[in-house]
């Protein structure tokens, strides 16, 4: 075995491996007829999960081509019909219930009964209503109007060790958006026992991706359907009960068709990229994906195949599958990363079809750079691959025009004038405080920041300010800080055009409406 792998195999007699034959036997035949089920179901899960990534996978390829109209609407319809069977399948499995198997008895698994949630939403009909609904099955609800009387109860409950487990947060509340208040609840230590639902208006497929990177565990709809609350909350109680990391559930998602590879796009036509899957239908498309951006790739079946390649071959990029028989991607990180020496340090993105907070903080803890969810999107690998690549063309201003300021404008209309305000006092703050942070060397506080920052900028519409935040609040998590100063300026350099592009959106829309002085003078 080649000495890159920290340890060696041991021979052992035919006598030893038939001892191990009948210990085994024995374990297994001693498995309850619950165990069994509930393996049964793991793997049910992970073969039912694996063909239709494929399937999506292979339909977002196809949305690459020159289509017509009818031809990308039966497109659309087939991947949402995928994406929704993709949810129930994950939804049906993780609760057991519906198929009768290991049921729980009454107010035991997916009961609200008892639990503590809080819920915001300026709306008090809507607000009642709601309340009125959780608490007749038993939960522990309390609703509120204004963000900080809230934030003050959800500190109060958590230190005195009764805090609430779920907070839900529609997105338009008075003075901050719910998604950067739920962003920012979520960083903090203080509060990792609650789960954060969001409540909003239709986003698309990419927001949703973004929502569960943000640590999000669901996303509900307006108008907010009883069903599909109940279920959703059911489903988060389930995994409380477990003290199981939730998967990230989003329900009534509707697909964006819009983003297709162009001219504009980064291209990557130095870059070598290593995927490694042990399915050969989720290789095969990650890789057609990742030639669209020019990238060459190599593809690895499992994760001593991934060493050996990665000993006789340098890449710029490895995306690495989290769950592969034998060496799952976790210990194939750990001992890549033990093998770097010097400044080497190759960018690893973990990928897998389990959708929970767990999974992706396992990734970050083990090693790895960054995490994408399967099934892969043409959007999120794009973004990805921005943020740990170089492109063939440097000029960033290639792919500004990615920016929707315009759209984000369009959906807040009158109110998006307080919005700007908001985020133009705000940010300056932000900076300040990461400034100060980078000169202490102080990695978790500069990932914080960064983590705020990526959250309102992704909210006003941002695109590449935020994965610019994003990008440097993974680094810090790996306590990669050796560059951090110069990301930081380019970070305050595209803050600066943003700045300048909102007041220019504004004098157009609204002039009389006064706005801090300008980003030259905060930063």
């Amino acid at each position: 075995m080649s000495s890159y792998l920290p340890f060696i195999t041991k021979k052992i007699s035919s006598a030893q491996r038939l001892r191990i034959a009948r210990r085994r036997e024995g374990q297994n035949s001693t498995l309850t007829n619950t165990q069994l089920d509930e393996r049964l179901l793991e793997d049910l899960q992970r073969t039912v999960n694996s063909q239709m990534n494929g399937i999506i996978g292979a339909l977002e390829m196809i949305r690459q081509n020159d289509l017509t109209a009818d031809q990308r609407d039966m497109v659309h319809l087939a991947q949402s019909s995928a994406d929704r069977l993709l949810l129930n399948v994950a939804q049906l499995l993780e609760s057991n219930t519906d198929l009768g198997i290991n049921q729980p008895a009454q107010g035991a698994l997916g009961s609200l009964n008892g639990v503590r949630m809080l819920l915001i939403d300026s709306n008090a009909e809507v607000r009642a209503h709601v309340i009125r609904e959780l608490q007749q099955r038993g939960a522990r609800v309390e609703g509120f109007e204004v963000p900080k009387i809230a934030l003050a109860a959800l500190e109060s409950a958590a230190l005195a060790g009764d805090p609430y487990r779920i907070a839900l947060f529609d997105q338009n509340i008075p003075g901050i958006d719910g998604e950067t208040l739920g962003t920012a609840i979520g960083s903090s230590p203080l509060y990792r026992d609650t789960l954060v639902v969001l409540i909003s208006d239709e986003h698309t497929q990419h927001d949703a991706d973004r929502l569960a990177q943000a640590g999000f565990s669901a996303w509900l709809p307006k108008p907010l359907q009883q069903t599909m609350l109940l279920d959703t909350l059911s489903l988060l109680c389930s995994c409380i009960a477990k003290k199981d990391a939730p998967r990230f559930v989003c329900a009534g998602v509707h697909l964006n068709t819009d983003y297709l590879v162009s001219d504009n796009a980064h291209v990557y036509t130095h870059t070598r990229v290593l995927a490694v899957d042990d399915n050969p239908v989720n290789l095969q498309i990650a890789e057609r994906m990742l030639a669209r951006f020019g990238c060459q790739v190599d593809t690895a079946g499992d994760g001593q195949q991934a060493l050996r390649m990665v000993h006789i071959r340098n890449y710029d990029l490895i995306l690495m599958d989290c769950q592969m028989p034998n060496m799952d991607g976790y210990q194939t990180t750990a001992l890549l990363r033990a093998a770097e020496t010097g400044d080497e340090h190759v960018p690893i993105v973990g990928w897998s079809s389990g959708v929970n907070r767990s999974e992706r903080d396992t990734c970050l803890a083990i090693g790895m750079d960054d995490f994408i969810f399967k099934p892969i999107r043409m959007r999120p690998l794009s973004d990805m691959l921005s943020r740990w690549l170089k492109p063939a063309s440097t000029e960033r201003s290639m792919v500004r025009n990615d920016d929707e300021l315009e759209a984000t404008q369009e959906m807040f209309g009158a109110d998006f004038a307080e919005l700007v305000d908001l985020f133009l006092t705000d940010s300056p703050k932000r900076f300040v405080f990461l400034h100060e942070a980078i000169l202490a060397n102080d990695a978790p506080t500069v990932a914080k920041f960064a983590h705020v920052l990526c959250g309102s900028t992704s909210s006003i519409g941002a695109t590449t300010l935020a994965a610019l935040c994003r990008e440097l609040e993974i680094r810090a998590k790996n306590n990669i800080l050796g560059d951090a100063s110069l990301r930081l300026t380019e970070i305050e350099l595209e803050y600066a055009r943003i700045d300048k592009k909102l007041r220019d959106m504004l004098a157009r829309t609204a002039p009389h409406v006064e706005l801090p002085p300008g980003a030259h003078n905060k930063l």
